[in-house]
């Protein structure tokens, strides 16, 4: 399945606690099951995720022509979860850690494109991508809000973590502390 954003309207004025709640909820869980190895890094804790959900979750590096403004993309195969991140991308943990917030947040994702190549022409394929893409950035879909809360929550988390190993800043937050 070929993850792709999905427009859901907020309903209600508790919607934004409920999605934090549940960002929250999921980011907990998976420092929870993390060891303290994998708790230091983004790419152990897509470990620890991959071990709790008995399902593997593979990383690569596109080489294939994501749309304009796709940052990443995760694919669903049978056996595991591929992740990818487009070559070009600055900011590649944080497209990764938004990646990993789709799977564990229980998003779906619609394979729109691969259904609409399955039946109709090849000919007719550049114009369905183009036609049935969508934009993410309008602010309103909320697995995308909820995901970028979730890169956003968990790599502060993970930050806080390497801060809190070095000895000047473990002092200064234990002075803080007292």
């Amino acid at each position: 399945m070929w993850h792709t954003c999905i427009h859901m309207r907020p309903n209600g004025p508790g919607w934004r606690l409920v999605m934090t709640n549940r960002v929250s909820e999921a980011v907990d869980r998976l420092f929870r099951v993390a060891t303290s190895g994998e708790a230091s890094t983004l790419a152990g804790l897509m470990e620890a995720a991959a071990r709790d959900r008995k399902r593997p979750i593979t990383v690569v590096q596109s080489n294939k022509n994501l749309p304009i403004g796709v940052f990443g993309q995760w694919v669903q195969h049978p056996d595991r979860d591929e992740v990818s991140c487009a070559d070009w991308v600055h900011a590649r943990e944080r497209t990764l850690a938004h990646e990993l917030g789709h799977i564990l947040l229980g998003h779906r994702g619609r394979p729109a494109r691969e259904f609409a190549e399955e039946f109709l022409p090849a000919a007719a394929h550049g114009l369905a991508k183009i036609m049935l893409r969508r934009e993410c950035s309008d602010g309103h879909d909320a697995e995308e809000i909820e995901a970028e809360a979730f890169a956003s929550r968990l790599l502060g988390r993970v930050n806080s973590n390497q801060a809190s190993r070095n000895p000047g800043v473990r002092a200064r937050l234990d002075e803080a502390i007292r």
